[in-house]
């Protein structure tokens, strides 16, 4: 057993493992690393903010282009082939959005005490859990794959280079195993307490992996409240209208409480978690609508169901059921959890994307709150089962591409974004693409080594600095001032070489390092001259809120690694694109950098380059960990990651890379027969 059960009193280790465990630790994994949707809410008062700008129909229209839930310029998985999922209805079903009164909002609060360090906790700060429930609430995912065809690489056999990612924690929640067994031959990482499957890894003659999807199969239902003996309900009500009846909404309430030990600092405290449940699942606010008071429920689809997503991995550990890559898509296909899976064998690449994808009722889509009465089709409260999207209507391939990439990005075409995605025209998957892209131009081939660089060249690349820098310094230009001047000629140099934040000498100091600090200060500044004039400030303020300008390393203080998933780069680069006169598939509906005038543009992304050559590194830097570690204001500490600790050992911070914790590089060398 580890240490830390003598260190806490434990010498034989912990209590018995139950099959409720095994339930418990499925029902954390999968909603948090496998699901997507259910911010409706905040969509909705978003989409109020920009209809009292603009108007009903533009504002709408505008709000639409923000939640970047279809946007054609944006990278896909799947290329050249639609996948139809939450499109947007002609017409939205007679009386179905559940928009809330202005101003009667109200959050549900889960926990209902707190004492000690539980307040803190309650939070969200502090404990040894925290980085994991905190990474997942800011809607980060991490993992990536690359997997190439046989036709592009050297050998003639597919590769794959797979890199699930889960946070880093000392020890971590992946655990490597090699399992053997009847109806079982596999190898590869697990999560500990659900490892009775390799979930991640390869069997006797093929490879398969995951990146987090994220399609949207949580929904926000509206239920209206009454009172059993027919009195006038109010927002404190405890019953609710469901089907015709007047039904109690059930509470569910548990008490924790911890002590500081050898294995644990975490000082004395305790809360006390509540939570109000109904046939649409669990109360997140409550609210008027046209007056009458309801509850907002929020229902994932794979809720209570998180442990039947065991039959795919069975699949995936069985070598009689996965000869090819056709078993594999049907073994991914019986998972409930919202993943993107990829597959390698030594004649085949694969995708596909697992999820039990509500079928919504018609005229509705998940990405707004809707009534009750508009719930799933073939909705079940009390098996609490639905309709389901078929296998067909999944994004998928065998085959048919040179190569497959998958970082947490867009599907394919058609394939809505959930309400905390944000798929807009530059995402962090293009820079795996360009990397592969540049290995296998005319006649390249790629090595399995060589795909693995590709992999590490994207973990420490500034898609900032790649994917939109570029647009800004060609609207900046060649300014004359020589403080800009120089500034210009240092972000080109960086640019030049590559845009990455590394340090490949080792002497704790960034190759380029002056040229990323300005665009560490340039970022928000720019963000703001680009788009709050055209915005106004209030709307602007409600879109920061939304969706974070930035998601660079440690942009938070947080030190979780992954960075460039969520992030205004998209918004930012198709507008410079149309001031710029470069082609967009989908232009916005409203130009904002200067109204649309380059020269306005040009003056305005001047000044905040200006600004930003002002702001002082050691504020800019600032970090609560790099000054303990006797390193304030270091640029590269601040980057850095830190292992969050379950136990009694720890782990220093690492360098900032931007890749998996754990890797599978993969060229399958032969095939069983078949039959």
């Amino acid at each position: 057993m580890p240490g830390e059960y003598a260190a806490i009193g434990r010498p034989l280790g912990p209590d018995p493992w139950k099959v409720t465990d095994v339930i418990a630790t499925a029902g954390l994994v999968g909603a948090i690393f496998g699901k997507g949707g259910g911010n409706e809410l905040d969509q909705m008062e978003l989409r109020r903010s920009f209809v009292a700008r603009y108007g009903s129909r533009r504002g709408v229209r505008l709000w639409r282009e923000w939640a970047a839930y279809e946007d054609p310029d944006a990278p896909t998985t799947v290329r050249r082939r639609r996948f139809p999922y939450q499109t947007p209805p002609r017409r939205a079903a007679r009386d179905s959005l559940a928009i809330a009164d202005r101003g009667s909002l109200r959050r549900t609060r889960i926990v209902a005490s707190a004492s000690g360090s539980g307040t803190r906790r309650a939070r969200g700060a502090g404990g040894p859990l925290d980085g994991l429930v905190a990474t997942a609430g800011r809607g980060r995912a991490m993992s990536n794959a690359l997997v190439v065809s046989g036709a592009e690489s050297a050998s003639g056999r597919p590769l794959a280079v797979f890199g699930p990612q889960t946070g880093y924690f000392s020890p971590q929640i992946l655990m490597e195993q090699d399992v053997h067994a009847p109806g079982i031959d596999a190898r590869g990482a697990a999560f500990a307490g659900v490892n009775l499957y390799v979930q991640l890894g390869r069997g006797r003659d093929y490879a398969f992996s995951a990146t987090s999807a994220g399609q949207d199969i949580v929904d926000t239902f509206a239920l209206e409240l009454c009172e059993p003996g027919g009195a006038t309900p109010t927002l404190a009500s405890m019953h609710y209208r469901f089907r015709g009846a007047c039904i109690a909404i059930e509470v569910l309430e548990r008490t924790n409480r911890w002590m500081p030990t050898l294995a644990d600092a975490t000082p004395r405290g305790g809360h006390t978690l509540r939570a109000e449940r109904t046939k649409l699942g669990l109360v997140s606010a409550r609210a008027t609508l046209r007056g009458k008071p309801f509850a907002y429920a929020a229902l994932r689809s794979t809720y209570m169901h998180e442990i039947d997503s065991a039959r795919g991995f069975s699949d995936f550990n069985d070598p009689a059921r996965m000869r090819d890559a056709a078993d594999f898509q049907r073994a991914a296909s019986k998972i409930g959890y919202t993943f993107n899976w990829l597959y390698a064998d030594d004649r085949d690449i694969a995708y596909f994307n697992s999820g039990d994808n509500p079928q919504r009722a018609t005229g509705v889509t998940g990405q707004l709150p809707v009534r009750a009465k508009h719930e799933w089709r073939g909705f079940d409260p009390d098996r609490l089962t639905a309709a389901y999207t078929s296998f067909a209507k999944h994004p998928q391939t065998i085959g048919g591409q040179p190569y497959i990439t998958s970082w947490n990005n867009k599907q394919a075409r058609g394939y809505a974004g959930a309400d905390t995605n944000l798929f807009s025209s530059v995402f962090r998957s293009q820079m795996l693409d360009s990397e592969i892209e540049a290995r296998i131009a005319g006649a390249r081939t790629i090595t399995l080594a060589g795909l693995v660089e590709a992999m590490g060249e994207a973990a420490t690349t500034d898609l900032r600095a790649e994917a939109v820098l570029p647009l800004a310094l060609a609207v900046i230009g060649a300014p004359r001032d020589p403080a800009l001047g120089a500034a210009v000629a240092k972000l080109r140099e960086w640019i030049a070489a590559g845009s990455h934040r590394r340090d490949r000498d080792g002497d704790g100091r960034y190759e380029h390092a002056e040229a990323i600090r300005i665009l560490d200060a340039f970022w928000p500044l720019w963000m703001r001259t680009q788009f709050e004039p055209s915005l106004g400030g209030e709307l602007y303020g409600r879109l920061v809120d939304a969706h974070e300008l930035d998601n660079a390393p440690n942009d938070d203080g947080s030190h979780v690694g992954s960075a460039y998933q969520t992030g205004w780069y998209g918004y930012a680069a198709k507008d410079l694109r149309r001031v710029l006169g470069r082609p967009v598939a989908a232009p916005y509906a409203k130009r904002y950098c200067g109204a649309g005038r380059r020269s306005r543009c040009r003056a305005l992304l001047r000044d905040a380059l200006a600004r930003a050559l002002a702001t002082d590194p050691a504020r800019l830097y600032a970090d609560a960990a790099c000054a303990k570690a006797g390193r304030p204001g270091d640029q590269a500490c601040f980057d850095a990651i830190a292992f969050r600790s379950t136990g009694g050992v720890t782990q220093p911070m690492i360098g900032w890379q931007n890749r998996p914790t754990y890797q599978l590089a993969v060229e399958v060398q032969g095939h069983r027969p078949r039959g």
